[in-house]
């Protein structure tokens, strides 16, 4: 499906990209480093035996905004982490995890991947002692007023969504992002971008607001109303785009909820309407971190959900010989230069006036370098570990992103004839999801070895 970016008509306070962050530009790497982390971070470290062990969604109807998880994992330190599909939450592979983080998409999708043995699999998940913590999609699916089918088993929080009407207005601008079905009804965005959040009820003495109210994207998230509050919205940052009046939407979001929580048997679930976890935030980054470390200290020690497995001492494969080590750089080339190749076709993508909608999720050319990105910025530390690594491992990367480069290559060729391009761009980045998921659970599996080399 093609359909005109329509980003030029937006009301801007402040003139901003709506694209996940700036590639390889200096804002990631300062947020990174923001010292606001390391409290988090020794925390977890201290944490012993109660060292989480992750799973992040990236299953039917995931789209991009996962990866985010990755980053904010690594930044506090946490590296015992699996990337689980909807088959491991149906088949009780949550069994091994004490979190599980489910980002944005396509939440019909979602709650019709996992069906009803999906939504009592997370139920128990949570009950047992488990953290749950939804954004955005992932936030619409727990919501007990979110009660249609598909949605109705997966009620965990107690809330109900604010911005859902049968006749929303005309948006003044991104009219590809403002609206969802929901029945007979619209699920609609009047605010695309960063918002304000103060701490709600159950949020006040967290330390991230201490020195006062901070910010998060709002990418279609839920706008929420519930006697439970984490964070509520206090308003609207001059680096949004607003698809109502700006007066009309800060009436809507000002004083609603933004994240709430609920304790279930031993467990936690949250939603959450912002992405607390995009990589340009550390406000909210340190709000999720400060939900996840409060559930850690508070859980019962007898829930019987696993905090997460000890990191190993010994490198599974031990060190490689010289052969196998040849081999691993050879691939690593190889890896290196499918994704250079690909990242390029996808800058030139992100020139052309096209969106593609995939089930109810729009997807823009931007998020095909997002994926690639994500493995180009880490590949210098699988070279640095190149001895701990098996070929084997190696061999189906190198050869996905080579499929994926020539992906790339023929949707270009497809958008520039002006034929329908659309299953090609749903094949490519359905690969870049699967493909981005293997390689940063490698990467994972490699940052966990090192940090059990160094205990």
């Amino acid at each position: 499906m093609h359909a005109l970016n329509s980003r030029q008509h937006c009301d801007w306070g402040q003139r901003v990209k709506l694209s996940d962050a700036p590639h390889g530009g200096g804002r990631l790497g300062r947020a990174a480093a923001d010292p606001a982390y390391l409290r988090y971070r020794r925390a977890f470290e201290a944490a012993g035996d109660a060292y989480p062990s992750v799973a992040v969604y990236v299953g039917a109807g995931a789209s991009h905004s996962w990866m985010w998880f990755a980053d904010l994992l690594e930044r506090l330190g946490l590296h015992d982490i699996a990337f689980v599909t909807e088959e491991e939450v149906t088949t009780e592979g949550l069994s091994r995890f004490g979190v599980l983080m489910v980002g944005g998409g396509d939440t019909y999708a979602m709650a019709e991947g996992m069906g009803p043995g999906g939504a009592g699999a997370l139920e128990g998940f949570v009950r047992s002692g488990g953290f749950y913590h939804g954004s955005c999609a992932g936030g619409y699916l727990v919501l007990r007023g979110v009660d249609r089918p598909p949605f109705t088993p997966f009620a965990l929080v107690d809330g109900e969504m604010v911005n859902v009407m049968g006749s929303p207005p005309e948006p003044r601008c991104l009219e590809h992002k403002y609206l969802a079905p929901y029945g007979p009804d619209w699920v609609f965005h009047p605010v695309y971008g960063e918002v304000v959040l103060g701490p709600g009820i159950e949020g006040r003495g967290f330390e991230c607001f201490a020195s006062g109210d901070i910010k998060a994207p709002l990418f279609g998230g839920p706008v929420i109303a519930s006697m439970s509050s984490v964070a509520d919205f206090t308003g609207v940052s001059d680096r949004a785009a607003f698809l109502w009046p700006r007066d009309e939407a800060e009436r809507l979001l000002e004083g609603r909820r933004a994240v709430v929580s609920a304790s279930l048997g031993g467990g936690t679930a949250v939603a959450s309407g912002p992405h607390l976890e995009h990589p340009l935030f550390v406000g909210a980054n340190t709000l999720l971190a400060e939900l996840l470390l409060r559930h850690l200290k508070e859980a019962p020690a007898d829930t019987g959900a696993p905090s997460g497995r000890a990191p190993s001492t010994t490198p599974p494969h031990g060190l490689n010989p010289t052969a196998a080590t040849a081999q691993v750089e050879t691939l690593l080339g190889e890896i290196r230069r499918q994704v250079s190749n690909a990242r390029i076709v996808g800058f030139g993508l992100e020139k052309m006036p096209i969106t593609w909608r995939i089930g109810v999720k729009v997807w823009e050319p931007e998020k095909i370098r997002t994926f690639l990105d994500y493995a180009w910025r880490r590949l210098p530390y699988l070279y640095a570990r190149a001895l701990y690594l098996d070929p084997a491992e190696l061999e189906p990367l190198a050869a996905g992103y080579a499929e994926v480069t020539r992906l790339a290559r023929s949707l270009k060729i497809t958008i520039e004839s002006d034929t329908d391009s659309q299953p090609e761009a749903q094949s490519l980045l359905t690969r870049l999801k699967e493909l981005t998921a293997s390689f940063l659970s490698l990467y994972f599996r490699l940052r966990l070895e090192a940090r059990g080399d160094h205990d």
